[in-house]
């Protein structure tokens, strides 16, 4: 991909690219939407990601480019004269990351190319948004010498999507595609942002990711909306009680305080909230005995718990599950915001051909579409690899 991305560059520029980019997707393994209330999240870095080509050009524009959008064309922004309107394409990162460098009162001073070549699906929840957010800021970053650090890089990235782009995400995407570690899972405390890493024994399991062929796009579906019933349910809770998130509160004291929701639906949210962070806390004691089938029953947990108390799945994705599961997988749940993208599959190294035979059986004698799956490995977070 390096190579590749290196010679798209000089096919759309004419000159050589002087430094090249990877930003990772990631998988979560568990703690599905409790990011953005305070809680503990599980995800590591895959090997799929988005690179970048770059090298500097003699006009004060930033010009950008991707191959995965090719039918946009070279998109260019004047340094000169930034309009931050909204084009509705991925360009909007671009603008978001750049007003985000200008409100810190840094500058830009001259004009820089840019190619995107990307091999992670958009739309299939392994946060391909987070993923050219951090990208754009850390060339940024880089190339003209603007001092940030990481954990800046990575507020940044997040004030992107829900300042400028009004997705009303967590910090767990960009937060682990910044400080990803090769071998190991990211256990974020995204309230304290206090964290940790996990060894993976990728030599007994692995991680199996099967696309559903649906993609989503976070804004338009009902994430935004999830956002807004837990912040609900809190303020309704805090008129008895006293939390700064759900996540605060405990699985000993869930049945009292859920008695003061009278909604059934902020109840499910509530419930799965709370049962999510706790299934974290869980998962950690289980990674770090091997206790992989366990393991892997808390993922399947997990997912129906999204389904029935936070109602972010989809029938496909459901499906999914149910053929892991019969297919010989120890477990596997829905990944992502929901309302499509991937599931995540837990399988014992040695099953693992039965398991990919098995589930392309019954698969493709059901769907049309193509069987779409991956094994991902735990890998670094963003990095130059010139």
């Amino acid at each position: 991909m390096k190579k590749h991305v290196s010679n798209l560059f000089f096919e759309k520029y004419g000159h050589n690219a002087s430094k090249t980019y990877f930003s990772p997707g990631r998988v979560n393994i568990i703690g599905e939407h409790t990011d953005y209330n305070g809680g503990l999240v599980m995800p590591f870095c895959i090997d799929k990601g988005l690179y970048a080509a770059v090298g500097r050009n003699n006009r004060n524009e930033i010009n950008i480019y991707s191959e995965n959008f090719s039918i946009l064309g070279i998109i260019t922004v004047d340094l000169n004269d930034i309009s931050y309107e909204l084009n509705k394409n991925f360009s909007d990162y671009l603008l978001g990351v750049m007003k985000e460098i200008y409100d810190k009162g840094k500058l830009l001073n001259y004009g820089l190319d840019i190619v995107l070549s990307s091999n992670l699906p958009v739309g299939g929840g392994l946060s391909s948004s987070a993923a050219l957010s951090i990208l754009l800021l850390s060339v940024f970053n880089y190339e003209f010498g603007l001092g940030f650090g990481k954990l800046d890089i990575v507020k940044m990235a997040k004030s992107v999507e829900n300042n400028f782009l009004g997705v009303k995400c967590g910090i767990m995407d960009q937060f682990v595609i910044g400080f990803g570690r090769e071998n190991t899972a990211l256990l974020l405390d995204t309230k304290s942002l206090k964290y940790e890493y996990l060894l993976i024994d990728f030599n007994e399991v692995n991680f199996v990711l099967i696309n559903s062929n649906t993609t989503r796009k976070l804004k338009e579906s009902k994430y935004n909306e999830r956002q807004a019933e837990t912040k609900e349910v809190l303020t309704i809770i805090n008129r008895t009680f006293d939390y700064e998130y759900l996540t605060d509160i405990s699985m000993s004291d869930l049945s009292k305080v859920i008695e003061v929701v009278d909604s059934e639906v902020l109840r499910k949210r509530l419930t799965h909230v709370v049962k999510e962070n706790n299934r974290v806390k869980l998962a950690k004691e289980m990674i770090l005995n091997k206790k992989f089938d366990e393991l892997g029953k808390l993922l399947t947990e997990a997912h129906y718990s999204l389904k029935d108390d936070y109602e972010v799945s989809t029938p496909v994705l459901d499906e999914l599950v149910e053929i892991a599961l019969k297919s010989g997988a120890l477990g596997a749940r829905m990944i992502g915001g929901g309302f499509g993208g991937s599931t995540i599959n837990l399988v014992l190294k040695k099953d693992l051909d039965g398991f990919i035979k098995k589930f392309k059986d019954s698969y493709e004698g059901k769907y049309e579409n193509s069987f779409l799956y991956s094994i991902v490995y735990a890998k670094d977070g963003f990095k130059r690899i010139d």
